[in-house]
């Protein structure tokens, strides 16, 4: 982190991010949008702009739009960066709807270290590059990959492995994670009909009877 951004609030990070986010979306921020993107009065955006233009994050003129510096830019990608990256988390690993996601990750993003936001977009995004192979990375030490990730439902009978991603949505998603199939749970493959479906695991000590096209949403890495 510079000089510029060394320190920067929790607040000045939130303004970075919703400039950021408005000049995506509409290819510029005015002092109102961003008001109203923070549910704030436009004098609080004021000062937080000032303060923004000081640590040479922003640019801007009286009546024109609030621009960001290549400083700013940078930092502001890497807020948005950690904040998606937390609310996938959120959503798809522990089944929050999207806007109970959208306010832990506000919070979430602001206090997590570098190196766990590594390890954190590694899990989300389910692989990574190794020796020329794609392998699904689970959470260890770099280097640690433990193999490629598969769909349970091309097991066969006899495999084991562990649960590195839930996929699907909605109800769907919340059926399976009610079930127990969570990230990180251990499973075995217990037997599986002639056409696979349905197939039977074993997970935390119990048997479990499922279709195929709910155990194709589910990422296991074998070992």
């Amino acid at each position: 982190m510079n000089e510029s951004t060394e320190g920067l609030s929790r607040s000045l990070e939130d303004y970075l991010e919703a400039i950021y986010n408005l000049i995506r979306a509409r290819k510029n921020a005015r002092v109102k949008d961003i008001a109203e993107a923070m549910n704030v009065k436009m004098p609080s955006v004021t000062g937080a702009i000032r303060s923004l233009v000081s640590k040479g994050l922003a640019d801007h003129k009286p009546y024109d739009h609030v621009e960001l510096t290549e400083t700013g830019l940078t930092h502001a990608r890497e807020i948005a960066r950690k904040h998606e990256a937390v609310k996938r988390f959120l959503v798809d690993s522990l089944g929050l709807e999207e806007s109970q996601a959208e306010e832990e990750a506000c919070v979430i993003e602001h206090a997590i270290r570098p190196e766990t936001l590594d390890r954190l977009l590694a899990f989300v995004e389910g692989e990574r590059h190794v020796g020329g192979h794609n392998c699904c990375r689970f959470g260890g030490p770099p280097g640690q990959g433990r193999g490629q990730g598969r769909r349970l439902s091309e097991l066969e009978p006899g495999a084991k492995g562990r649960i590195v991603r839930v996929r699907g949505r909605g109800l769907l998603r919340k059926r399976l994670m009610d079930m127990g199939l969570v990230s990180g749970t251990e499973l075995e493959v217990v037997r599986a009909a002639p056409l696979g479906d349905p197939m039977e695991i074993r997970i935390r000590g119990y048997l479990l009877s499922l279709r195929r096209s709910e155990a194709e949403h589910i990422e296991v890495d074998e070992g």
